[in-house]
């Protein structure tokens, strides 16, 4: 995996081969990397600071392939938080009434006919 920075993102390259021409693909790597060319006003080096929008990742991100952030899991993961927490305290919730033996108690019913 390669990945080239470019202005509003980067351009990730994979070389795919058989373990035995990797050797070939580590000595071109460079060749292959000069052979990247961004469009004009899109390189990395045209980047403003104060014009320009940062990437929400950040480098570190970048370069841990963290893909997810990118996508917008976390995103999704907070609109949807209060489903989420009620789901979990549900679910932890008969966990724990299992191990404790508690049992829940079903509706009690009348059992004399009222007149």
């Amino acid at each position: 995996n390669i990945r080239i920075l470019g202005r509003k993102g980067y351009l990730q390259l994979n070389a795919i081969s058989d373990i035995t021409t990797l050797p070939v693909v580590e000595n071109d790597i460079d060749l292959i990397l000069a052979s990247v060319d961004f469009n004009s006003g899109n390189k990395y080096a045209d980047f403003t600071p104060g014009i320009d929008k940062v990437a929400a990742i950040g480098i570190g991100g970048l370069i841990a392939g963290k893909v997810l952030a990118k996508a917008g899991f976390f995103v999704v993961l907070l609109k949807f938080w209060k489903i989420f927490a009620i789901g979990f305290v549900a679910f932890f919730g008969r966990i724990k009434n299992f191990f404790l033996g508690r049992k829940i108690k079903p509706a009690e019913t009348s059992t004399e006919d009222e007149v």
